[in-house]
């Protein structure tokens, strides 16, 4: 062995270049097989490409030499011989390998020895599965993804090829676990915990190191090799220019031949492509040396299809392949001039179809067929016939169309002539009636023509102890005549005649029977998924759960030949839908206002029971099996001004349980509610609205010290419409409309119709504690008269005085929670909760201190009526009108269904009478424009570099979350890190103490948009929700000697801030936390915005904007959202658009971040482009 590895070198140096890279090539391919070494002598076989070769190399007194049984070509000899050798220097090498040392003791007797303890059974099981594994790999030498699978459930199976885990197979169990173990590592999964003491892992692994190098030397040699052929095939086609070539086809009633010419300055004539120069033309055409005209191209790529390597220079037209292909080609309006006869002409197309003549012979015992033209002239012989979608027949020079020919044979040279007698059957006529020629009179005389029909009879087929539950329908097809006499069953293998009693007809009678309905009926019976039912002798049809919908369907396209008869039970499926009718009936509630109704349906023609009634409006109109075992569906009648109506009240025709809704007589109070109301309850809401002043418009109270904008008015009326209503609302204008001075004015009037000898009742005024000052204010400026109680301080607040002598207190939430059940000793005139989105939460100490608040009117105040979720609105309403939305679990039942689309239009429907939403472009024309403009800087320095240093680990750490991580466990520490890669794009210093002094690429693009601003005159806010980021920037404003004003969560006097930024006649800037300045405040003295770090929320960064943008406004307000190019900010904006948000996208900070899935993580994180990299 050792002597013929030494002589290597010297064996391989005659074999050439070419024969050497073959061999390499068969050896890549496993085509040596066998391969045994001994001393003096190697045995092998191999396989050639197409034959084996058996192969020996001895070694003599001369040294080594080859012999083969390959005796009769000396180039295959010369590469069996090559191969062989390449494969032992192949075996060689992975040879070399250091084996892995292996105990020959008992695998199992040394495992227990290592464990000090018997295997448990749970042990035993997979150390046998392990050794049945191993027995299979000491037979085949191979292992497959599927019995790894066996030794550990989480490896993944990719292929059914064998897994590559050793240079040659294992020789004891212990050398076989080593490979397995460090396979499971590899993968990253775990060893078992038993077998852990029995794994060399480290040991295996280096043993691998070198095998694993070597195994893929041969993988880029061959990869070399191709790349090497190809650049010599590529540099040898392009010195050669492509050649322009034109192709036609010469055509005759035999064969088809491809015929090609150059082009040129002068084109060379046509000559007939023979095989050779067809390959030649193949594999010219497949390296793209042939330039060819559209029609010529797609003429030479069929012929390239329909030839092989049989093809011997023309298509034969006898051939049933080749005429079918050359009738499709006549099909191409493009081959038209390129399908020539031998005269070198196009074929003439003659539009008018040839048809059969028939002519009786002279003894009239044969018929003549002949096929001729339209002017009756004789088609011209002889003819091909070429077989298609249509029939062509193909002269010499002329191209027809024609019926269809009657046997195999495809060419036609003398007419057709068969005997009469033949002709003489029911098929005969048929046949006779196909082709389209008269029946001879002599055979005429003798037919009896008779229409058969079908009956089929579908019946449910009775349950019984072996069916399993499944129930089954039966059906039996019958061709009768027209004496009703069964003429044929359709069965298993088809149409079968039924015995016929003698009848007295004359023997020789032709009895044709039109046989078109049977065809039909068997086509149609085809569509139902039937089986045979021997024991019923008929057709069976499982009654699946679309079984009614597939019958009625199924029966439906019947046609007049084909008559259906069914069981009684079948026949509901058949039967009209029964007619469903909706009322409402309503009956008095705790209160005169409030009635509760309950939708009714009443179904015509049909008693039924409440709950099937309920099962049939739930389907919609679909199919539902009662208890008596038939099929009902139901067509509900609800005119459009009905389901208007319905729509308006809220009440969802799909919810169709007995709950009650309860609803204020004001909503019931509308055209067309008579219709479906019962009568009394419609008369007693008739009463109540001749009682009721429903469009009482009081004028604005005269205390008022202020003018009111018309649409202010208009949101005045709407308080004084609740109150006289006796209910309360939400007044849910924009931002900056001016809710507070509206609220006043409102107050004003609940105070002029008080009686005079009447209770002192104070009024309630609960907000933010930020904007504490502006209420006060406002009052101030709107009624001076009013005594206002602004509780800055617990302390101030005195029960006696503000039962006496206080008309309105205002205090902050934090206060309304502390007071506990003082609030609810007072008996108060009206209750208005400003931001009331504070208690959207039912389960908070706020809302319910608020709903313990006793008030004769209660008003909700808040531009963003709608944050997480519709809960939230039924909290709000809770307070402001108890009961108006029902109970909670009422309202989750019936609007807050995430998977009903239609839940948030029923809800708008239902809250429409007691709330009042208005947009800034819809009643605020008068205001100034509104811009906003994105800013983008672009990092550098020490601020690229951590951010992609802390990208990476945001990307480590959600690539080994799971989606249930990332939504649950992990969720924290993932929007940390979303925080951190925000705070790097605002400034390096936010995350690392020590890159305060680094360069901020957003800070300077900001500063130059402050100075530039502050040199043009204008005031600025810029928010952020980072103090520490607003600190940075004030220190820069301090080292520029640029003004700027400062409010923070941390500020004191608010008012006072804000007084001195608006009343500040320098251009200045205000440094405002998103928090702390984002609402509740007036800052029109600016005309520029800039949001210096977007947030998650469009409607946050809305409400900040609207500080600038609001009544009392002269000048455009831009805003400027300042984002780093190709960060996470970026991000953010695309994923506020591309979140489905509810009501135009109005959330709070914790209802958009907990709306992030893990596709939104990937998004955000550029988990997509981590993997690719």
């Amino acid at each position: 062995m050792s002597s013929l590895i030494t002589d290597l070198p010297i064996l391989l140096r005659p074999f050439d270049a070419r024969t050497r890279q073959e061999a390499e090539r068969l050896a890549d391919d496993d085509a040596v097989r066998g391969l045994e070494l001994l001393e003096d002598e190697m045995m092998a076989e191999v396989r050639l490409d197409d034959r084996p070769a058996q192969v020996r190399w001895l070694r003599g007194e001369h040294g080594w030499h080859g012999e083969t049984d390959v005796d009769d070509d000396q180039e295959l000899e010369n590469l069996a011989l090559c191969t062989t050798l390449v494969a032992v220097q192949r075996r060689e090498a992975r040879g070399t390998l250091p084996m892995i040392p292996v105990e020959e003791e008992d695998f199992e007797h040394q495992l227990t020895a290592k464990l000090e303890r018997p295997l448990t059974p749970d042990e035993e099981n997979y150390l046998s599965k392990m050794e049945k594994r191993y027995e299979r790999v000491r037979l085949t030498g191979k292992i497959f993804d599927q019995d790894m699978v066996r030794l550990h459930p989480k490896w993944a199976i990719q292929s059914l090829e064998p897994v590559a885990l050793w240079p040659e197979a294992p020789k004891t169990l212990r050398e076989f676990w080593n490979y397995i173990a460090l396979a499971l590592a590899d993968k990253g999964l775990a060893v078992p915990a038993f077998l852990r003491g029995m794994s060399d892992i480290d040991g295996t692994r280096e043993a691998l190191r070198e095998w694993r190098h070597a195994s893929t030397v041969p993988t880029w040699q061959k990869r070399i090799r191709e790349f090497i052929d190809s650049r010599q095939d590529d540099r040898h086609t392009h010195r050669q220019p492509p050649r322009v070539c034109d192709f036609r086809l010469l055509i005759t009633v035999n064969d088809a031949r491809l015929q090609m010419r150059l082009e040129g300055e002068t084109p060379s004539p046509y000559t007939t492509v023979d095989a050779a120069l067809l390959d030649n033309l193949r594999r010219e055409h497949r390296d793209g040396r042939i330039v060819t005209s559209g029609g010529s191209e797609l003429l030479l790529v069929s012929c390239l299809s329909q030839s092989d390597e049989n093809w011997n220079d023309s298509f034969r037209l006898e051939s049933k392949h080749h005429a079918l292909w050359l009738a499709t080609l006549f099909q191409q309006p493009a081959l038209q001039e390129r399908m020539i006869t031998l005269d070198e002409v196009p074929f003439q197309r003659v539009a008018e179809p040839l048809s059969w003549v028939a002519r009786l012979s002279d003894n009239g015992l044969n018929l003549t067929l002949q096929l001729e033209t339209s002017d009756g002239t004789p088609a011209p012989l002889p003819l091909r016939i070429l077989r298609g979608v249509q029939t062509l027949y193909l002269s010499t020079d002329t191209l027809f169309t024609g019926p269809v020919w009657l046997h195999d044979e495809s060419r036609i040279d003398t007419s057709v002539t068969m005997p009469l007698e033949a002709l003489a059957t029911a098929e005969g006529i048929s046949f006779m009636r196909e082709i389209d020629i008269p029946v001879p009179d002599a055979i005429k005389s003798r037919v009896r023509h008779e229409d058969l029909h079908v009956n089929i009879t579908a019946a449910c087929l009775a349950k019984t102890s072996q069916s399993s539950g499944a129930e089954f329908v039966t059906l039996k097809a019958e061709a009768v005549d027209g004496e009703g006499r069964v003429r044929e069953m359709l069965r298993f293998s088809g149409w079968q005649p039924v015995d016929e009693k003698k009848t007295t007809e004359s023997d020789d009678t032709i009895v044709c029977r039109d046989r078109r309905a049977l065809r039909d009926a068997e086509e149609l019976m085809n569509q139902l998924r039937r089986t045979w039912d021997m024991e019923n002798d008929a057709w069976r049809v499982r009654m699946a759960k679309d079984f009614p919908d597939v019958f009625h369907a199924w029966a439906a396209q019947l046609p007049e030949n084909v008559n259906l008869k069914t069981d009684e039970s079948l026949q509901t499926i058949l039967a009209d839908p029964l007619i469903a009718r909706v009322r409402l009936e309503a009956t008095q509630a705790g209160s005169i206002d409030w009635l509760d109704l309950r939708l009714v349906f009443d179904i015509e023609g049909m008693e039924l029971k409440p709950a099937d009634i309920r099962r049939l409006i739930a389907a919609k109109g679909d199919f539902v099996r009662l208890a008596d075992g038939s099929w009902r569906r139901v067509k509900l009648e609800l005119s459009d001004e009905q389901q208007e109506l319905l729509d308006r009240l809220g009440i969802d025709l799909n919810e169709h349980s007995d709950e009650t809704h309860r609803l204020h007589w004001r909503q019931l109070a509308q055209e067309n509610a008579a219709e479906i109301v019962n009568p009394k309850a419609w008369s007693k809401i008739v009463e109540r609205m001749e009682e009721a002043k429903l469009d009482a418009r009081p004028p604005v109270p005269e205390g008022l010290n202020v003018t009111l904008r018309p649409y202010q008015v208009d949101g005045f009326h709407f308080l004084t419409y609740l109150t006289s209503n006796r209910f309360g609302g939400i007044l849910a204008d924009d931002m900056g409309l001016g809710k507070t001075l509206q609220a006043i004015t409102w107050v004003l009037w609940l105070r002029s119709r008080k009686k005079a000898d009447g209770p002192h009742l104070p009024v309630l005024v609960v907000c933010p504690k930020s904007v504490l000052d502006v209420w006060a204010l406002e009052f101030k400026k709107g009624s001076p008269d009013l005594r206002v109680l602004v509780l800055h301080d617990r302390d101030l607040f005195d029960l006696n005085l503000v039962m006496t002598q206080i008309d309105v207190v205002v205090m902050n939430y934090a206060q309304m929670r502390g007071f506990d059940g003082e609030l609810a000793a007072v008996r108060w005139l009206a209750a208005i909760l400003d931001e009331g989105q504070h208690i959207k939460n039912p389960d908070s100490k706020a809302a319910k201190a608020a709903r313990q608040i006793r008030a004769d009117n209660r008003l909700v105040l808040t531009g963003t009526p709608l944050e997480n979720r519709l809960l939230d609105l039924w909290s709000l309403m809770t307070f402001a009108t108890p009961g108006a939305l029902g109970e909670r679990a009422y309202f989750h039942r019936h609007f807050d269904r995430r998977k009903d689309p239609r839940a948030s239009e029923r809800l708008a429907a239902r809250l429409r009478p007691f709330l009042l939403r208005r947009t800034k472009s819809q009643v605020a024309r008068d205001l100034p424009s509104r811009s906003e403009e994105n800013l983008l800087s672009e990092m550098s320095g020490r601020q690229a570099e951590l951010y992609k240093e802390e990208l990476a680990r945001a990307q480590h750490m959600v690539l080994n979350s799971s989606g249930f991580d990332m939504v649950n466990r992990r969720r924290f520490a993932i929007l940390q890190a979303l925080t951190r890669l925000r705070q790097i794009c605002c400034h390096p210093g936010l995350v690392d103490k020590s890159a305060e002094n680094e360069e901020s690429a957003k800070l300077t693009s900001t500063l130059e948009v402050i100075q530039g601003l502050h040199d043009e005159g204008h005031k600025v806010l810029l928010f952020s929700q980072f103090v520490s980021m607003l600190k940075i920037i004030r220190t820069k404003l301090e080292e520029m000697k640029l003004p700027y004003h400062w409010l923070t969560g941390a500020s004191t006097d608010r008012a006072g801030i804000v007084k001195a930024f608006q009343e500040d006649e320098n251009a200045s800037v205000f440094l405002l936390s998103l928090k702390a300045g984002g609402s509740g405040l007036n800052l029109t003295a600016a005309s520029y915005v800039i949001l210096y770090d977007p947030w998650w929320n469009p409607a946050v960064e809305n409400q900040a904007i609207d500080r600038a943008h609001r009544i009392g406004q002269t000048q455009p307000v831009m805003a400027y959202r300042m984002l780093t190019k190709s960060t996470i900010e970026e991000k953010i904006m695309t994923l506020q658009h591309k979140k489905n948000l509810m009501v135009n996208n109005v959330l709070g900070e914790g209802g958009f971040t907990n709306l992030l899935q893990k596709e939104d993580f990937d998004f955000l994180f550029d988990i997509e482009a981590e993997k690719v990299a």
